[in-house]
């Protein structure tokens, strides 16, 4: 088994084991849907929770001619990148519904430093190791790329900081906007 095949196997588990949590999170809500105040919000951010885990794993199966499988360290920090991610989507909506009910606005914003800090750290991990993989390997960084990258941190980052409902609902669409966008532009 080569080093792509290796990593490959062990983020094709971990994601579908993630996909799993996210559908089993989705299905408990639907099933005691009388004894939960819905909102948006907190949908839109497991839905954008799911197009991220979609489109890394996509783009991780096009990349299996790239050099920086062969970097252990390369390797074990996609293994905390993981651990970032599966936390995120764990975080996204509840575990469970108790019997006096849940309300899903008032679940997002007690939960949202968690979720949204999760978050930035699990970008700020991808974009290390893509700057890393790239100084190990002697290619030349984009700089106005990683900058855009920071800024984006940035906002996820403001995410967890402020409880705003204007705030959260505006960048949470622009963050769908902006993913969707990504998929619809990179279709071939």
């Amino acid at each position: 088994m080569s080093h792509y095949e290796i990593t490959i196997t062990l983020i094709t588990i971990v994601y579908g084991l993630m996909l799993t949590d996210l559908f089993a999170s989705i299905h408990r809500l639907i099933r005691s849907r009388s004894l939960v105040k819905w909102h948006w919000l907190p949908l839109l951010a497991s839905w954008y929770v799911l197009l991220v885990i979609l489109k890394n794993w996509w783009g991780v199966s096009f990349s299996q001619n790239a050099q920086h499988w062969n970097i252990f360290i390369i390797f074990l920090a996609y293994g905390h990148l993981l651990v970032l991610l599966y936390l995120t989507v764990s975080s996204v909506l509840p575990d469970s519904v108790p019997t006096e009910g849940i309300d899903l606005k008032q679940y997002y914003f007690s939960n949202h430093r968690y979720f949204w800090g999760l978050m930035s750290a699990a970008f700020l991990v991808a974009l290390i190791i893509s700057v890393s993989a790239s100084l190990m390997l002697g290619n030349q960084i984009n700089t106005i790329n990683v900058l855009l990258k920071l800024v984006f941190i940035a906002l996820l980052v403001s995410l967890s900081i402020w409880k705003n409902y204007w705030l959260h609902s505006l960048f949470l669409l622009f963050f769908v906007i902006e993913i969707v966008a990504e998929i619809v532009l990179s279709v071939k």
